[in-house]
């Protein structure tokens, strides 16, 4: 992993740095503020509801209502996922060029910064997860790993409402064998401790690249939503033709962040 600069910190305290380095995960809680959280549901809603006269190279996939199951009012279409959100409007290009999120990975990873892509996966009401532990590094790779996917949850997630598990410090251990490519198998991770990735709504959670994790599934009435914008070191090179929507757009040079919007938090200026 590249190693940030040893300077002070921007956002992150060095407990959190430390375990981020430690177990290639972190979650930070109440990230965004109530009022922001309500506007970014009220955005939210009207992107998974309104799916219509977008731009074509957002793409969305939907899920069938599933047996036993209502369909939740709040993403009354059931979509499932999507790629490249951020082309959906202004609010969504701000949400990932987020000074306060770039700094966060300027933190953790070094003083370049570029954005890597950006999709939501949603867990619609009687939603399975097929997919079973993985590393995200198969699909991503680079000439380094040196990228990690930033979560925001809207709602609460716990185990039982389709949390996303990780087994700490698995990223340590370099790229695990799989089955088909992508998927590691049950019995290479049966000695290992899990870790159930609850949240509130508000809060993100920082994924390494190579850090083992698997979706959980969602047997509630309620769907759960999370959107997942991915940052990469600029020095990190592409090795997997990714063409997804502002790939490799500067965020920070030299710890700075590039976009001109300026936040406040807890009595810092970024």
């Amino acid at each position: 992993m590249t190693a940030a600069a040893s300077q002070e910190l921007l956002f992150l305290t060095p407990q959190q740095k430390q375990f981020f380095d430690d177990n290639g995960y972190l979650n930070i809680k109440s990230f965004y503020s109530p009022h922001e959280l309500d506007e970014m549901r009220r955005q939210f809603h009207e992107l998974v509801s309104q799916t219509e006269n977008r731009p074509k190279n957002m793409s969305y996939a939907f899920m069938p209502q599933a047996e036993g199951y209502p369909v939740d009012p709040y993403n009354p279409l059931n979509v499932v996922g999507m790629m490249d959100h951020v082309l959906a409007n202004e609010y969504w290009f701000d949400h990932f060029t987020d000074p306060r999120v770039v700094a966060v990975m300027v933190d953790l990873f070094g003083p370049n910064i570029d954005f890597h892509n950006g999709k939501i996966r949603n867990k619609p009401p009687g939603f399975v997860c097929t997919q079973g532990w993985h590393q995200d590094w198969p699909y991503e790779r680079h000439t380094s790993p040196d990228l990690a996917a930033v979560i925001t949850y809207i709602e609460e997630t716990g185990f039982e409402v389709g949390a996303t598990e990780v087994i700490p410090g698995s990223h340590r251990k370099g790229e695990w064998p799989t089955y088909n490519g992508v998927c590691v198998a049950d019995d290479l991770v049966k000695d290992e401790k899990p870790v159930v990735m609850a949240a509130s709504g508000g809060d993100i959670a920082i994924i390494h690249v190579m850090v083992l994790h698997r979706a959980g599934h969602n047997f509630t009435h309620t769907s759960r939503h999370a959107i997942i914008n991915e940052y990469k070191t600029a020095e990190t090179i592409d090795q997997w033709n990714n063409r997804c929507a502002f790939a490799g757009l500067p965020l920070a040079r030299s710890r700075k962040p590039l976009m001109p919007r300026v936040h406040c938090r807890q009595g810092r200026r970024i």
